[in-house]
């Protein structure tokens, strides 16, 4: 929590941020996350979270407003804004949207809101369940965040088979069952959008070239949230449309070069340029069906991640 909060400040210095705003807004977050570290009981998040907007406190706009100051507007961007106006219509005629992303920081669900914010799109961002591995959901720094978005929670495969005990794990596996039911409802209910990580963790520096790049994916994730959607459409006629999300925000709250399964990292917040590219719409029946599936939407992240990297890498 020291350096988290020294390299925070030292941010909004650099964005020069008021006075009054600045000691409102550390007012408000300290008493947030001590509350979080305090809590005898931390806070329980259901199979299907949905965001925490009050009456007494909206985790939503103040996560979102917390990452503001760290982002260096006039170097972000966002690429492929025409598929964002595809995603709204899609969703405003009752179709379901999964976007299948890489992903590099805690913050990556809110860069969402606040690019999205920039280019009109907000709403989308609000309305997005995202998928999430239970260290945002029992870290107590991640935790005041994560109430503020709607969330699926699981337990990643990638860490699941890291426990030892065999108890937790049997309970870890049930919680998932219960979370991919609760998919497969709001998938039959239609109208949602969904984001979803493959690689089950964060992205990491590659150690050959020494930059950040997307991490592989698990192609029997991609392949259930496939069988889901179409299961969806067959019963109640809710379609799904999939959409590849390359996310370029690594510098912001960078991720420690090691993968641990266990909660309490050291965070680091910078101020920096950040970047989202939505892709075209990829149709499983036209990249092979199942079987190819996985492999053409992560593809389609890696190009498209690769030339928002050319663009974002010299900016300051």
């Amino acid at each position: 929590m020291k350096t988290f909060f020294t390299t925070y400040m030292k941010s909004h210095v650099i964005a020069r941020t008021s006075a009054d705003e600045y000691h409102e807004m550390l007012n408000v977050t300290l008493t947030v996350f001590l509350d979080s570290l305090t809590q005898r009981d931390p806070y329980s998040f259901e199979p299907f979270h949905k965001a925490v907007r009050g009456p007494n406190f909206d985790y939503y706009s103040w996560g979102n407003r917390f990452f503001r100051p760290l982002v260096k507007y006039r170097s972000s961007r966002v690429d492929g804004v025409e598929n964002v106006q595809k995603i709204q219509s899609f969703l405003a005629h009752g179709e379901n949207v999964i976007l299948i992303a890489n992903h590099q920081t805690e913050a990556d669900p809110q860069v969402l809101s606040i690019l999205l914010e920039t280019e009109g799109y907000e709403d989308i961002a609000e309305k997005t369940i995202f998928v999430a591995g239970h260290k945002v959901t029992t870290d107590p720094l991640a935790i005041p965040f994560s109430m503020g978005r709607n969330l699926l929670t699981i337990f990643s495969k990638k860490y699941l088979d890291s426990f030892e005990d065999k108890e937790y794990k049997e309970a870890s596996a049930a919680r998932n069952r219960q979370t991919v039911a609760e998919m497969q409802r709001l998938l039959t209910e239609g109208g949602n959008i969904f984001w979803v990580a493959p690689s089950g963790g964060r992205d990491r520096r590659d150690p050959e070239i020494g930059e950040f790049a997307p991490a592989k994916f698990d192609a029997s994730s991609v392949g259930l949230f496939n069988i889901m959607a179409k299961r969806a459409g067959k019963k109640a006629g809710a379609k799904t449309h999939f959409f590849p999300l390359a996310m370029w925000t690594h510098r912001l709250v960078p991720p420690p070069d090691e993968t641990v399964a266990d909660v309490g990292e050291e965070r680091r917040a910078e101020r920096a340029a950040v970047g989202l590219s939505f892709g075209e719409e990829v149709h499983p029946e036209e990249v092979g069906g199942r079987k190819r599936f996985p492999g053409a939407i992560e593809k389609q992240v890696k190009e498209a991640y690769s030339a928002l990297h050319e663009v974002m890498r010299l900016r300051k």
